[in-house]
């Protein structure tokens, strides 16, 4: 004889399907508040830039309200990303804007392209990242170059960041941030960098680290040091005006350095010398010098013409870079002519570095 439970009659059909519904709907509940609470409260903190920083960290450590962020997520199958953020900040006279854009990416393969984008990444003044890291930064800008593993298609990714901001005073745009400008950008940079690296999983070297003494500032030249703009011999003698300036960064290290000339009060340079010896950093220019000389006479190899000059050679065992760029507010003197500056340039970084001479004449 077989035995099979008695039938639940229609009313206890009707408390199960209640129930069953009541439970749903908690359930749903219960969800909706989890994520209002992951959202909204400070135990759980909205991050930024690919998780590089939380609310409360980062840029944010000076708190500011209003932030508005979007970004791309790099990822191991699609090793590039972008993201943007901004907020205000302080109150009264001391009220701003800020926003930052952080980008990964490998430059366009093209040379000229890849020559623009490179040139591009110095601002002239940079300054170099302590430790020996493989990177630089200025008052708005920045720029770290990614382990060897994370290279896409034999060309290094770079994780570059560009800060502005717009006060309450003036209502003017300045590079930067408010306040201890080249010093966050250099943090922020390596913590962006890093996430980089974790989110597309190109490296398993450890995290990079910046050192917490703050970046070197400038020093001011020997007493005999060349005299001229940049600490070239003769620099700008003969520029048109009478305005002119000049920002060098960074304490012209061994393996960086870089200058930046601009004439008049609109801070356009004229032209913007570079020096680097970082190999990953010089790794960045692989492809761009061309198979011969700049020019006969010279040691090593290069390009110059009417818009810059760049030469690629040995020092004292050591891959070198040396870079000059014509920028918008040339003067169409010898400061800005490649042909007569960017020699004079080159023979005076090469004498202070120890560099055997790098061409004749």
């Amino acid at each position: 004889m077989s035995y099979s439970p008695p039938r639940p009659t229609g009313q206890a059909e009707r408390k199960v399907r209640v129930l069953t519904g009541f439970l749903a709907v908690a359930a749903l509940v219960a969800a909706l508040v989890a994520l209002w609470q992951t959202q909204s409260t400070p135990l759980a903190r909205r991050t930024y830039c690919w998780g590089a920083w939380t609310e409360g960290a980062g840029p944010f450590r000076d708190g500011g309200g209003e932030r508005a962020a979007e970004e791309s997520v790099p990822t191991r199958e699609r090793p590039r990303g972008h993201c943007v953020v901004s907020w205000r900040g302080g109150r009264g006279a001391g009220a701003y804007e800020q926003r930052i854009e952080v980008r990964l990416g490998t430059g366009p393969s093209d040379v000229a392209g890849r020559r623009e984008w490179v040139g591009g990444l110095f601002a002239g003044g940079d300054r170099a990242l302590p430790g020996l890291l493989p990177g630089f930064t200025a008052d708005g800008s920045g720029a770290l170059v990614l382990p060897e593993s994370c290279d896409v298609g034999g060309r290094p990714s770079v994780v570059t960041l560009t800060s502005s901001f717009t006060d309450a005073v003036d209502r003017g745009s300045h590079p930067g941030f408010p306040e201890d400008s080249p010093a966050r950008t250099g943090e922020l940079l390596v913590r962006a960098a890093n996430r980089a690296t974790e989110t597309t999983r190109c490296s398993e070297a450890p995290s990079l680290r910046l050192r917490p003494e703050p970046l070197a500032s400038s020093t001011p030249p020997a007493p005999d040091a060349p005299a001229g703009r940049c600490a070239i011999p003769g620099l700008g003698e003969d520029a048109a005006g009478e305005h002119l300036t000049d920002t060098v960064a960074g304490g012209a290290g061994d393996d960086l350095q870089s200058c930046a000339v601009a004439e008049g009060d609109d801070g356009r340079p004229a032209a913007r010398f570079t020096m680097v010896g970082r190999p990953r950093i010089v790794a960045l220019f692989d492809g761009l010098t061309g198979d011969s000389p700049p020019a006969p006479g010279w040691r090593g190899r290069g390009r110059m013409d009417a818009a810059g000059a760049l030469l690629r050679a040995e020092c004292d065992g050591r891959p070198t870079v040396f870079a000059m760029r014509v920028g918008p507010g040339r003067t169409h003197t010898r400061l800005d002519d490649p042909r007569r500056s960017f020699p004079a340039f080159v023979d005076a970084v090469a004498a202070r570095i120890g560099c055997a001479p790098l061409h004749t004449g």
